[in-house]
């Protein structure tokens, strides 16, 4: 029906719009022989031109030119685009006998490659066509041609050269320049009708339409018919594409919403919930699940009137929802740790990490999924519970991919050495020990920082394989030190110390070199400590009995309350470097001096980290500071560099350089 009515309507002369130039326009001069010639316009008769031409001038022509003005709204000329015909009433007349006169129409439009200059004929198209004026006739626009003499003369390129009566700048009718076309004499032309006519719709929109009406229509007609079989075939799957247990529909369920690309922006939030088997071995599945539900579901209202939850695994919900909103997200954050009081059990929180991403048309869940696991993965833990993904994330998860392929090979190759960084003594003015630290020679890592690999290696979990080479490591050089007093600190991951085994492990070390264990301090970082519920006390305690000293490493970056410092069982604290660059600042030497006194308090040691010029050292001595590491005490290096520099120190602090 629709087919038949775009045909008929594009032969219908309701489908034509008219545009009378003489009654529109009034803005008229003469072209040509602008002296020789006068012109008289009548409402009934039109508009009359006569030219007296005493001497013909060549490139000259006796005619009229009517200026179409600019559209006040968009400041741009008419178009004729869709000019279907013209139709014109016009006679021309002289005194030349035996010579019939014809006439021309030339519509000068603009070009789209130079700024319009009305003086300047290079900045415009002319386009013309020639009849013969015998009473009214139409005049079919394809006819008009481009003028011969403005492609010579400007040298037009290819692609403009062709008609285009999109913004037409003027309309002339003349009598046509040449040679012998005009004499000495009088020339009278009179035109009573000049109408552009042009199609509303246009034969190629209607034929375009028809093209694709036909199999839209199909489309819709077979789309509709598959809508109603899968609806069908939802309804008998939904017990499939729902999880009962959770209240939520599952991941096959998301997906069967999801079986392509989306449609609209979409939001996808993944949930990650590290805690979920612990609790679970702790307490039982059901109340695992209650917490969850209660935790989550209040965010839900069943995705009607908010975000749709679906339940991916253990440890994951998914949130799906339209709009970006970091406050939700933070809501989210917050209700998990907040937790849920049970009567019998007491509170129970989550603990979460939460991925986010944005997805718009025409992505596939698939890709969103991955984005949201990459942007959990690059969730440090000293940074906010959530984070948004950005398509750098992506580079470094490949990244990390990388890194941890080349550490199983750099492990399973013996890619690892060990170097140490000296500790001085200033009251004793002695090297009285050094952190060992670790490095590699296998060259795909050569290019990373120890820190780089070591937290890729946290998180795919072969920091134990790792840590259990470096302790080895650091033994075996700790039996080959003979300074009794001489202590060894190791960087070890907090994953050690939730394992039971790591304590026997390192007493078999111990005892298998020798060594006593006061001579060996385990550095562990401040976020160890944040987060009282996930500390294994038997591993500390296990350590504490074995007689191995703990240090606070990096102390004042992260989260350790004084609640926290009063009670973890340590022997030492050692400043973050930034507070020892920044000892210039009164604020850094105000913090440095309350890490001191608390220390001191609590009759911990302190070592001062990333010492590096000799100012800074009696800064440090003069804040009450005994212990220093950094390159001016020396850089970290072999152990034979290590015992060389026992040696050379000899007392004297003021000798020590940064070479």
């Amino acid at each position: 029906m629709a087919s038949l009515f775009l045909v008929l309507f594009c032969h219908l002369p309701v489908n034509l719009k008219h545009q009378d130039i003489i009654a529109n326009y009034n803005n008229t001069n003469v072209v040509g022989y602008i002296k020789e010639s006068s012109y008289r316009y009548d409402t009934n008769n039109g508009i009359s031109l006569e030219c007296a031409i005493s001497v013909p001038q060549k490139n000259e022509s006796c005619g009229l030119k009517f200026y179409l003005p600019k559209d006040p709204r968009t400041g741009r000329y008419p178009s004729f685009s869709r000019l279907k015909y013209i139709i014109v009433d016009a006679s021309a007349n002289s005194t030349r006998k035996n010579i019939h006169e014809g006439l021309g129409i030339t519509l000068r439009s603009l070009r789209p490659d130079r700024d319009y200059i009305d003086g300047d004929f290079g900045t415009t198209r002319f386009q013309s066509v020639r009849f013969d004026p015998d009473g009214v006739q139409q005049i079919d626009a394809n006819r008009f041609t481009l003028d011969g003499w403005w492609q010579r003369n400007y040298d037009v390129p290819y692609e403009i050269a062709t008609a285009d009566f999109s913004e037409v700048v003027s309309v002339s009718v003349y009598l046509p320049t040449g040679p012998n076309a005009i004499s000495p004499g009088k020339y009278e032309i009179q035109i009573k009708k000049l109408v552009f006519v042009q199609e509303i719709i246009t034969e190629s929109v209607v034929n375009a339409l028809l093209a694709l009406i036909w199999p839209v229509s199909t489309l819709i007609f077979v789309g509709h018919f598959l809508w109603l079989k899968k609806r069908e075939l939802s309804r008998l799957k939904t017990l499939n594409h729902y999880n009962s247990e959770m209240g939520m529909l599952n991941l096959t369920g998301f997906k069967n919403r999801f079986p392509d690309a989306i449609k609209s922006p979409m939001t996808l939030v993944n949930i990650r919930i590290r805690n979920f088997r612990a609790l679970q071995r702790e307490f039982s599945r059901e109340t695992v699940v209650e917490l969850v539900r209660a935790t989550f579901l209040p965010f839900s209202r069943g995705g009607k009137d908010g975000p749709l939850l679906v339940y991916k695994q253990d440890e994951n919900i998914l949130l799906v929802m339209e709009e970006c909103d970091e406050a939700f997200f933070a809501n989210l954050v917050t209700a998990s740790q907040r937790g849920v009081s049970f009567s019998s059990l007491g509170h129970l929180r989550l603990d979460v990490k939460i991925g986010i991403t944005r997805g718009e048309p025409g992505i596939a869940v698939d890709e969103l999924l991955s984005q949201t696991t990459i942007a959990i993965d690059a969730i440090l833990d000293a940074e906010p519970s959530y984070k948004i993904y950005e398509p750098y994330l992506r580079k470094e998860y490949r990244q990390a991919r990388f890194i941890e392929q080349e550490l199983r090979n750099a492990l399973a190759n013996k890619g690892f050495y060990i170097v140490f960084m000296p500790m001085y003594d200033a009251l004793d003015k002695r090297i009285c020990g050094a952190e060992v630290l670790i490095r590699t020679q296998h060259l795909p890592l050569a290019s990373f920082t120890p820190e780089q690999f070591i937290c890729v290696a946290e998180k795919v979990g072969l920091i134990r394989e790792i840590d259990f080479w470096v302790m080895e490591q650091a033994v075996e050089a700790l039996a080959k030190i003979e300074e009794p007093n001489f202590v060894l600190s190791v960087n070890i991951s907090s994953k050690e110390l939730m394992d039971t085994r790591f304590a026997d492990e390192l007493s078999r070390l111990i005892k298998q070199y020798k060594v006593r264990p006061q001579r060996l301090c385990l550095e562990i970082t401040e976020t160890f400590f944040v987060d009282v519920n996930t500390i294994c006390f038997e591993s500390i305690q296990a350590l504490r009995d074995l007689g191995v000293r703990l240090s606070l490493d990096d102390f004042g970056t992260g989260h350790v309350s004084l609640q926290h410092l009063l009670n973890i069982p340590i022997n030492e604290l050692k400043i973050d470097r930034s507070f020892v660059w920044s000892l210039d600042n009164e604020k850094s030497a105000v913090i440095v001096d309350a890490i001191v006194s608390i220390a001191r308090i609590c009759e911990y040691g302190v070592v001062a980290e990333g010492v590096e010029t000799q100012e800074q050292l009696e800064k440090l001595i003069a804040l009450g500071c005994r212990y220093f590491q950094g390159y001016l005490i020396a850089k970290p290096d072999s152990l034979e560099a290590l015992l060389l520099c026992c040696r050379n120190v000899g007392g004297k602090i003021s000798t020590l350089k940064v070479r």
